[in-house]
C-alpha cells in the first residue's frame, strides 16, 4: 500500500471521527436542552418553524438560517421563545457560521421604538468616520464606547435607553438587542449558553427587556 493511499485513509478517518464527534456533542446538548426545557415548564418545538413575523432583523442575516432546540412558554407575563439558532454569511474559504442561544419575545416590545443594539467593534468605529449612524451618549462613555446603538426614531431611542438600562448593559456587556413592531429578540452574538444555564440566561434576557422604558424612570 502506497504512502499516498495511507494518507488519504488516515485523512479520512480523522474527518469521520470529526463528524461523528460533532454529530455526538449535538445531540447531547439536544438531550439536555429537553431536559431544561422540562424542567422550566415549556413546550418542546425541536426544530419546528419559530419565527414569527414581524420577525427582528437577526432572522434576515446571512443564509442557511436555522433555529433548533427550540421551546416556548410563558415567564413573568411573556411569552417567549428560546433557541438555538445558527445563519452562515459568505461562502467558500470566506464562509462563516455563526450559532448562538436566541430569546424572542413575540409581542413583550410593543410602546418601544424599533432598534438594534450590538458590542461596537473596531468596524463599527471605522465606519462611524464615513457617516455609519451610532447613537451616542455624551454623558455615558462607558454605555457609548461598549455598544452600537442604531434606529429610525433617535429622540424614542434616547428615551428607552435611559441612565439605569445604560447602566445594568455597561456592566453587562456582550448582549444584541433587536425590536421591531413590538417583537423582541436578545441573545449574545457568536456564543450559546450552555443547557443547565437556560434558565438564567432567560431571566437575564427578560431583566434587560425590562429595563427599557419609552420613559426615564421617576
Amino acid at each position: 500500500m502506497s504512502a499516498e493511499v495511507l494518507v488519504v485513509g488516515a485523512v479520512a478517518a480523522l474527518l469521520g471521527l470529526g463528524i461523528w464527534t460533532a454529530w455526538r456533542l449535538e445531540k447531547r446538548r439536544t438531550e439536555q436542552c429537553q431536559a431544561a426545557c422540562t424542567a422550566m415548564g415549556f413546550r418542546w418545538l425541536g426544530e419546528a418553524n419559530v419565527i414569527t413575523q414581524p420577525a427582528p432583523p437577526l432572522f434576515d442575516q446571512g443564509h442557511s438560517r436555522r433555529a433548533k432546540n427550540a421551546m416556548d412558554g410563558e415567564t413573568a407575563g411573556h411569552r417567549v421563545v428560546l433557541m438555538d439558532y445558527t445563519y452562515v454569511t459568505g461562502s467558500g474559504k470566506s464562509r462563516t457560521e455563526h450559532k448562538q442561544t436566541v430569546v424572542l419575545f413575540p409581542a413583550s416590545a410593543r410602546g418601544l421604538p424599533d432598534f438594534t443594539l450590538a458590542p461596537e467593534s473596531f468596524f463599527h468605529r471605522i465606519g462611524q468616520v464615513f457617516g455609519y449612524q451610532d447613537i451616542d451618549f455624551a454623558e455615558d462613555a462607558a454605555f457609548s464606547g461598549a455598544y452600537l446603538l442604531r434606529g429610525e426614531d433617535e429622540p424614542a431611542i434616547r428615551a428607552a435607553f435611559h441612565a439605569t438600562v445604560r447602566s445594568l448593559l455597561a456592566g453587562n456587556p456582550g448582549w444584541t438587542v433587536q425590536t421591531k413592531q413590538g417583537a423582541a429578540v436578545l441573545c449574545r452574538a457568536g456564543k450559546r449558553c450552555k443547557p443547565p444555564e437556560l434558565p438564567a440566561f432567560l431571566a437575564e434576557a427578560l431583566r434587560v427587556l425590562a429595563s427599557l422604558s419609552p420613559r426615564a424612570p421617576s
